[in-house]
């Protein structure tokens, strides 16, 4: 299928004139930042993972306010529970619960109870029927595909669904859930790994060899997503087979994203091997830039408690060291790349990257 023919496909799902989506990157991505993607003629995505239902229904009307255009949420997937599917067995919680008391002289610090609660996901299927009541046209979903009883209800109201995907068996995994796009992440891409069928070390594909068989093998509108921080590269991927693309590190610094100041000054300083894979912050692999925190945690030899419980007892740490302004303690998400990370609008910046992109394929053809 040729590249105008993929592209008008994925368009034509959300109504969109521009192959571009913002990754749902929690506490970076806001309202201001999907609504300027949806202004360009993308599709804004809001990161509802880890918002209650009010914080979900809050910035779902303001985005609104900000556009009339369509826009999409992405919710992490769960089980018939409500809970994440991931690691929540009873000896994980115990090492959750000791780290929590490892980090009990560090919340002491940061003006925090030394037996500090640990934080909930929000529930679920409450998240489910915000979107539903507010009529949410496209709905993201990543770690894993979700159950057919959710499927359903959002199939039922119109809702366009995209699921993520990391390795060609996840993809084939989300095409018989029944989703109408992929996004197909990357070993490169910044933030948590997306994986659910494949561990952590078999999910770390490089984005180039993702795209071509997720496309074959489906017959989906792939959406590469990992690391895409030019237009020379958003180009190369939609030559491999890709739709359209989905920037995140490549926003990072842009006037839209509630990036804490120093995490955005210290992409300008990452070189091609400055971020590292962790799985200190949420239990899950994650593509961060190394800092204080990190290190000590490795020397420190602290158990991983999978997830989610290494992130129920690191959010409050975490909020607490934004809030003090402690660079050396924050969660500094980053894609490689990201030292071409550029400052400005998201607006400006999309411009230019697709400026970039069809300029280098003017090139080639």
């Amino acid at each position: 299928m040729a590249t105008v023919d993929r592209t008008q496909k994925l368009l034509d799902l959300f109504g969109g004139t521009l192959a571009v989506l913002n990754a749902p990157m929690a506490g970076v991505t806001t309202p201001a930042m999907a609504a300027a993607v949806c202004e360009a003629g993308g599709l804004g995505v809001l990161a509802g993972d880890l918002l209650s239902p009010e914080e979900l229904r809050r910035e779902i009307q303001e985005l609104r306010r900000l556009t009339d255009r369509p826009f999409a949420v992405n919710l992490r997937a769960r089980d018939k529970e409500g809970k994440s599917q991931f690691f929540d067995a009873p000896e994980h919680r115990e090492k959750a619960q000791a780290l929590q008391r490892a980090l009990g002289d560090l919340a002491l610090d940061l003006g925090l109870s030394e037996h500090y609660e640990a934080a909930e996901l929000p529930d679920f299927e409450a998240q489910l029927a915000v979107l539903l009541e507010c009529r949410v046209p496209v709905v993201c979903v990543s770690f894993g595909g979700l159950r057919e009883a959710y499927a359903d209800a959002l199939k039922e109201a119109g809702v366009v669904v995209f699921g993520a995907a990391t390795s060609l068996r996840e993809a084939k995994v989300m095409r018989s859930a029944g989703v109408d796009a992929l996004i197909m992440q990357g070993a490169e891409a910044g933030g948590p790994r997306l994986n659910f069928e494949k561990s952590d070390e078999a999910s770390l594909v490089g984005l180039m060899s993702l795209i071509g068989p997720a496309a074959r093998a489906t017959g989906l509108p792939v959406i590469a997503a990992g690391g895409i921080m030019t237009g020379e590269q958003a180009a190369a991927a939609l030559a491999a087979g890709a739709a359209g693309v989905m920037l995140g590190t490549a926003l990072l610094r842009s006037d839209e994203s509630a990036a804490h100041p120093a995490h955005k000054a210290q992409l300008a300083y990452v070189d091609d091997t400055g971020t590292v894979l962790t799985r200190v912050f949420s239990g899950r692999l994650t593509r961060v830039v190394e800092n204080g925190f990190v290190e000590a945690m490795r020397e420190a030899g602290l158990a991983d408690a999978g997830y989610p419980n290494t992130w129920r007892a690191m959010a409050p740490i975490l909020a607490a060291a934004r809030a003090a302004d402690r660079a050396d303690l924050l969660e500094l998400a980053a894609g490689q790349g990201a030292q071409l990370a550029r400052t400005g609008s998201v607006r400006s910046i999309i411009e230019y990257i697709g400026r970039q992109c069809r300029s280098t394929r003017e090139s080639t053809q």
